[in-house]
């Protein structure tokens, strides 16, 4: 029988793993924009972490997580920043990145509910919350690029 703790650590690589691809995603809309270094990691960091980052202030949550765990800062603009060195072979590698985007928005949909479920809120607000947590950091990507959103 998996425990609580476990599920907990398994659902926290999954999200390490979710805010990697989301900030990979990110760079290479930044390099499509030819943004330099700086807007390549900002957006890194806005697309992987925005969607948590809205809920929380939606719902008076504090810490917001980048804040409470700075080191996912250094993840996702890393990743971004990374992601410029392999940006050539990143067509060969789009469905492993189709899928792991749907298993971000999954695990960024379930966190999102998760946090809500723990404040109590009601229903309503729990499915809003995941939906939050899920598509607000694509849409401030698709948005800082000038792009219609996904």
């Amino acid at each position: 029988m998996i425990s609580w703790s476990e599920t907990d650590n398994f659902i926290h690589i999954l999200y390490l793993i979710a805010i990697i691809a989301e900030a990979m995603t990110a760079a290479l809309a930044a390099g499509r924009r030819e943004m330099d270094w700086v807007g390549v990691f900002l957006l890194g960091c806005i697309t992987a972490l925005g969607g948590g980052s809205a809920r929380d202030v939606l719902l008076d949550h504090h810490p917001l997580s980048w804040i409470e765990n700075p080191t996912y800062l250094l993840i996702t603009g890393g990743a971004a920043i990374a992601t410029i060195a392999i940006a050539r072979f990143m067509h060969s590698l789009r469905r492993m990145f189709l899928l792991l985007d749907a298993i971000g928005l999954v695990v960024f949909t379930v966190i999102g509910c998760g946090v809500a479920i723990e404040m109590k809120m009601p229903l309503i607000i729990v499915i809003a919350s995941g939906m939050i947590t899920g598509c607000v950091g694509g849409v401030l990507r698709d948005i800082l690029c000038t792009e219609v959103p996904l």
